[in-house]
């Protein structure tokens, strides 16, 4: 019997998964908010010797103390963009954990792909359209062919002017279209490999790839990003590995995942992730320590949110509509950011938290009334496809 499709649990709601995608792009949001204030006046958090520098630019009456808790803050919120690689571990356990049980799609691969691309580019496509008529958004590039390009879903040929085009964020988008691509034969290697050997391959193949981009090729920075995407096929196989142990028992994977040994893991894992951005020849190994230790530590803080019912409900409802937040929140927050950056810090961020709250207010009803128009359009097309019944007079005569 094939590893993928072994005798499962009936699929159940992990709510957990939900929180750590609101937290996620909670962060992302906020990440690229305060990055237009930080703006280079603070040392690179990822640079040798952040904290001493940090020090070395307190006021001479700040404690040691607040400078050090002043350094953390802007670090953390500074590293923000390290979330994109949860949720690539996210995307691979969604889409595997709904596959697990059966092994195959119910209306075959063509419609597994009918079906991703339905839920990817309509809300892609409204994402452009309130780009375009959108006030109080930045405007870093004029609308031109790559507009188009972009609508089509190419985020990556012309890598050097497309990768960031207009809405940086975008790029995500090209890098999940790429591993969706390819999702049926990794799912393939799964069933025939079983999880611990299919992490093997897809680890040497990631390393291999990301080498041969750095060292060989000597490839732009933005396919190692995810122009291509093999170099981030790690976190991907990760999130598939974790959605079919899920899919075999829950509260198995459950118990190793919420452990303090994972806790422990996933700290040394991103910390060593950290450390690897000191020299191509480590970097090598940079996302996918960065998203394999962060996952586990996120796993961890979404589930101790989730005992404060209310904080956990609105990161979880948040996260389950993560995608139109993502879409639509960059240029917003960049605009005002940039409107905002000579405020005092701490009125900058209590706004900054305001305009995301309105962004994410709006983001969710919209990605809902899209997919609710998509489906609704569907639907209206699959009756328009059926034979229309046959009239009949049914035989009442029973006979003995």
């Amino acid at each position: 019997m094939d590893e993928a499709t072994k005798p499962a649990q009936p699929a159940i709601r992990l709510t957990w998964l939900d929180s750590m995608k609101g937290i996620s792009i909670l962060w992302i949001a906020f990440f690229h908010f305060y990055t237009t204030y930080t703006n280079h006046r603070y040392p690179d958090p990822l640079g040798p010797a952040y904290f001493p520098k940090f020090l070395e630019q307190c006021t001479p009456s700040a404690s040691t103390l607040w400078c050090v808790s002043h350094g953390f803050w802007v670090a953390v919120w500074s590293v923000g963009f390290h979330a994109v690689a949860v949720f690539l571990v996210l995307s691979g356990f969604g889409l595997t954990y709904s596959l697990a049980k059966t092994g195959v799609p119910e209306d075959g691969w063509l419609g597994w792909y009918r079906g991703r691309l339905l839920r990817l580019f309509p809300m892609y496509w409204v994402a452009h359209f309130v780009y375009l008529v959108s006030p109080f958004v930045a405007r870093p590039e004029p609308i031109d062919y790559r507009f188009f390009l972009s609508l089509l879903g190419d985020r990556v040929y012309p890598v050097y002017s497309l990768f960031y085009y207009i809405n940086p964020a975008w790029w995500y988008f090209g890098l999940l279209i790429q591993l969706y691509l390819i999702f049926p034969l990794l799912f393939r290697m799964l069933q025939k490999l079983g999880p611990v050997w299919f992490l093997v391959v897809c680890g040497v193949a990631t390393v291999v790839i990301r080498y041969l981009l750095l060292f060989t090729i000597s490839a732009h920075g933005y396919y190692v990003q995810g122009a291509f995407g093999g170099s981030r096929l790690w976190e991907f196989a990760l999130g598939m590995v974790l959605g079919l142990l899920y899919r075999r028992s829950a509260s198995d994977a459950d118990d190793r995942l919420f452990s303090f040994p994972a806790i422990t893991g996933g700290a040394v894992l991103y910390v060593l992730g950290l450390y690897s951005y000191a020299n191509s020849v480590t970097y090598i190994f940079n996302d996918a320590l960065i998203g394999t230790g962060l996952f586990v530590i996120l796993a961890h803080v979404a589930r101790w949110c989730d005992l404060l019912p209310r904080f956990g409900g609105t990161l979880a409802y948040v996260g389950a509509f993560s995608y139109g937040l993502y879409l639509l929140h960059q240029p917003y927050v960049i605009y005002f950011g940039e409107r905002m950056r000579e405020m005092p810090e701490l009125l900058f961020s209590v706004l900054a938290w305001g305009i995301i709250a309105l962004i994410t207010i709006a983001a969710i009803p919209l990605e809902r009334y899209v997919n609710q128009l998509t489906n609704w359009v569907l639907d209206r097309k699959k009756e328009s496809r059926q034979p229309p019944a046959v009239s009949y007079q049914p035989n009442l005569e029973i006979k003995s």
